[in-house]
């Protein structure tokens, strides 16, 4: 029996993808996590992914990361903009290697203008070297991602 989905779109079609033989969840519905990182910032991001699921197991918490979740073969663009469309909430990862690339402005910038809810992770950066579209928002610095896991938690309690 399939307990989760992937889904890319490929083009004019949709790609999904099933994984069976995962454990039950307390939580059926499916609450998504977008990171958005620069490639130098890789190992970090992963890590990050690995925690995000590790600590929202019981409700179905699942982490986007590009290398993970796009297969071979399907257009990278278009995979990121149906995570970002899909997504409950977007982490950003800002330090110096991403807070000027430009596609990590582009999916924040689209993760704004769908108006979910952005979370800025900072490593080894000030206030005033966050992009624009992100100092509005109260970043977490990441010698403090735990404070952030807690609050994800329990965002993700409250889907139903």
């Amino acid at each position: 029996m399939p307990t989760t989905s992937n889904v890319l779109r490929s083009s004019s079609r949709i790609h999904v993808e099933t994984v069976s033989g995962a454990q039950p969840k307390r939580s059926q519905r499916r609450y998504l996590v977008f990171i958005s990182h620069s490639s130098k910032d890789r190992w970090i991001a992963k890590q990050m992914s690995k925690l995000i699921e590790q600590q929202g197991r019981l409700y179905n918490v699942k982490a986007f990361l590009d290398e993970k979740d796009i297969q071979g073969g399907y257009p990278i663009a278009d995979s990121i903009r149906l995570s970002i469309e899909q997504c409950n909430e977007f982490v950003v990862l800002l330090s110096k290697y991403s807070i000027d690339r430009q596609w990590v402005l582009v999916e924040v910038g689209a993760a704004w203008a769908l108006r979910k809810h952005v979370v800025a992770i900072t490593d080894k950066i000030t206030p005033e070297e966050m992009p624009d579209i992100t100092r509005s928002h109260k970043a977490i610095d990441l010698n403090e991602f735990d404070t952030y896991l807690k609050e994800m938690v329990d965002r993700a309690k409250k889907v139903k």
